[in-house]
């Protein structure tokens, strides 16, 4: 979409788009912000209620509840997330502050991971998040089952050691 046509979707003109994000990438970087906060707070929200939990069935939750935050993001309104996600940081390691470092980082302090085989098993769990939701939205049914599904999967392989470096 161009500029024209974001500002044509809201109803706004597009200086007043260009008067708060410089150009579409800035609009973009603003969007990826607002999808990492919602995540952030889906699992913030999950801590507080599965903090009576513990263990195991406290992180599995947590799991799920940032997989569920993807996916609802995805599923109720996936032009946005797809505008998102073209604007985010593709994970680098080197770049510490990107959108997909911010959620592996969140998952592996959610989950009690440590060391270089939890950075490897995060990055690699928000990859295969981001991919097969992507291809979940070609035919988006029944998000809570498909979310539910793809945590299973990723709990099936997460490091056996938590919190251990390794």
């Amino acid at each position: 979409m161009s500029m024209e046509q974001i500002s044509d979707a809201t109803g706004t003109s597009k200086s007043v788009l260009y008067r708060y994000f410089t150009d579409r990438a800035g609009l973009q970087a603003a969007m990826g912000e607002w999808a990492m906060g919602v995540i952030v707070r889906s699992l913030d929200e999950a801590a507080a209620s599965s903090a009576k939990g513990e263990g195991s069935a406290a992180a599995q939750e947590s799991l799920a509840a940032m997989i569920r935050a993807f996916v609802t993001l995805a599923a109720n309104s996936p032009n946005v997330y797809r505008f998102c996600d073209t604007a985010v940081n593709r994970f680098a390691p080197e770049e510490t502050g990107g959108f997909f470092n911010s959620v592996a980082g969140q998952l592996a302090e959610r989950l009690g991971l440590s060391g270089e085989q939890a950075r490897l098993w995060s990055a690699g769990a928000i990859g295969f998040v981001r991919a097969a939701t992507e291809t979940w939205l070609s035919r988006p049914d029944r998000p809570e089952e498909f979310a539910t599904t793809i945590t299973h999967w990723l709990w099936a392989t997460l490091p056996e050691q938590r919190g251990v470096e390794q």
